[in-house]
Formats: C-alpha cells, structure tokens, sequence
C-alpha cells in the first residue's frame, strides 16, 4: 500500500509529556503521541500547542518547554517555520513541527509578544481556549459577546505577520466576528460537523461554507464526545461514524476544505484510533469512498495550502 504522510492540525503533545512525566523519544503506553508512534502514523508534521496559553507565564513557560523538546536531537523534530522546512525535514528525516498557540489570553493588546513569537515561528493561533480573554469569547462561557475591538486588531496584525488564524473553541459570535474581518483563510483546527453530532463544540453548516469561503479547511477531531451524538464510550466509536463527518463536510464545503486535527493528547479517543500510530487504519477506510486524490488532500495537501497563502 502506498504510504500517506499526514499534516496533523491539532495534538496536545507538549502539555501531556509534562503531565504524565514520559520522554518523547521513546514508545509509551500512556498517551498518544510519541516519535515512535508518528511515525508508525506517517506523521510527517504536525501543529504542536502551547496550552494552556491564558497567561504571559503560561505562554512563555509552555514555548520554553515547546523549544526544548524540538531541539533535543533525540527527538527528531525539527520546527517549521516556511514552507521549505516541510522537504528540508522530510530529506533530513525529521518530523516538522508548527509552532501553535491554543488561546491568545497571555499576549498584550499592542502585539509586542505576539511579534516576539512570531520572530520565535509562531505560525498559528487559536483567539480563545473555551473561556473568555480580551480579545474574543470561548464556547464554554454563557457571555454573548464576540471578538472585542482589540480581538479585531488581533486578527488583522496576526494575519499581516503570517500566523493563521484558528476558530476552534470560538463561541458563534466571535467565530462571525472572525469572519466579517478576515482577509486570508482561517481553519477550524480540531472541530467537527454539528449536524452529525451538536456537540457545542463543533461547526454549524454556515460555518463549514463560510471557512470554505475563506479558502480555509477543518481538521476532523477525534474526541468521542464531538463524534458521537450518543455519548458512548470509546468502544463503541465505528469508522463509519467518524466518516460522517468527513462526508458531511465534503458535501458542504468541498474536498479540498477538510483536514485532520486529531486532538490527540487532549481528548478521549476512539479505540479503534487509540493514538497516532492509528491513522492509516482511518485512510485506508476513507479508502471505501474516496479517491487517492482526494485522501491526499484530506490528508496533507489542503493544509498545505492554507499554509503557503497566510504565511
């Protein structure tokens, strides 16, 4: 079978090596991510969080960690910063890492962190975790309220740096506000089809057509509770259901606006796709339906192209 390199949008592994005090370098049992099992994944690259991003300390502690674990030789990786980097790795053999924030609460209103960090390679960005900040309004809060004038600011100078704008964990009105502003394609890293499952957290039919209208695309995330309108455990999780999001998607947006954003290292999965070294398995399925083209679209092709128009 021929190999498939994945772009993956969306893993928390930074946060979760810290927590269950693992190395990186070496297979575990405990998570889901590690150098052995992406590549056992045909990872190739992946968006790699900072979180909690809700404080200057959080940020900074969270990208010196960040730096740490990509310079370590033992690792493998090596960070992304252009779109060369993504051959330069694969030649030297490395696994490409994007530097992301998931939420902008610890970055000042007059963006002198945030074009520090981007000097550093930050080269995507979440407005919002689930909670609210100064610049826009998460879905775990009851607050209405959208992206804040400063929020607006923060879209635009994001976008003149080059750091692609990500909605997920958006509430409806700051996801609007995002879109009213925007002049370059915005993604939904990790988030999935509201009318498969209307989970809060996942994406209304106007809000997959209106990141297709950016020329942006969504990363189908693997967290059981935005899978499953029934709630059940990881065991009962089929491909089948995963795959309707994908066709939802595709028929409301089109193949060349759908991703991958596992979440992986921040969720529960599905244990048919227990970690990272499980992505062939979901290809080859996606195999049933839909052709080479469109799997390597799917797969790492639409993400690079959002990447080469924001950055």
């Amino acid at each position: 079978m021929r190999i498939i390199v994945i772009i993956d949008g969306h893993i928390d592994v930074t946060f979760a090596l810290q927590l269950q005090n693992r190395e990186f370098s070496a297979r575990s049992d405990i998570g889901h991510v590690d150098l052995p099992r992406m590549r056992e994944g045909n990872v190739s690259a992946a968006l790699f969080a900072v979180y909690p991003a809700s404080s200057n300390f959080s940020i900074s502690s969270g990208v010196d960690y960040w730096f740490k674990l990509v310079e370590n030789p033992e690792n493998s990786l090596m960070q992304i910063r252009n779109l060369d980097d993504f051959e330069k790795a694969r030649q030297s053999d490395k696994i490409g890492a994007i530097l992301h924030f998931e939420g902008a609460g610890g970055l000042d209103s007059e963006f002198v962190t945030l074009r520090n960090f981007h000097r550093l390679g930050l080269r995507s960005m979440g407005l919002s975790w689930s909670n609210m900040n100064q610049f826009a309004t998460g879905i775990g809060t009851i607050e209405e309220r959208g992206l804040t004038s400063e929020g607006k600011a923060l879209v635009s100078e994001m976008q003149s740096l080059g750091i692609l704008v990500d909605v997920s964990h958006l509430n409806e009105k700051s996801f609007w506000d995002v879109v009213e502003i925007t002049g370059k394609p915005i993604i939904a890293s990790h988030s999935n089809a509201y009318s498969i499952c209307n989970h809060v957290r996942n994406l209304k039919d106007e809000q997959i057509q209106a990141i297709r209208d950016t020329n942006g695309t969504i990363g189908i995330n693997l967290c059981t509770m935005f899978l499953d309108p029934q709630k059940r455990e990881e065991d009962h999780i089929t491909f089948e259901l995963i795959k309707k999001h994908f066709d939802h998607i595709v028929e409301k947006a089109g193949i060349n606006h759908i991703s991958l954003g596992s979440d992986y290292d921040g969720a529960t999965v599905p244990s048919i796709l227990k970690d990272i070294s499980y992505y062939p398995k979901l290809l080859e399925f996606l195999r049933n339906t839909y052709s080479r083209n469109d799997i390597d679209k799917i797969a790492y092709q639409n993400f690079l192209r959002v990447f080469k128009t924001t950055w």
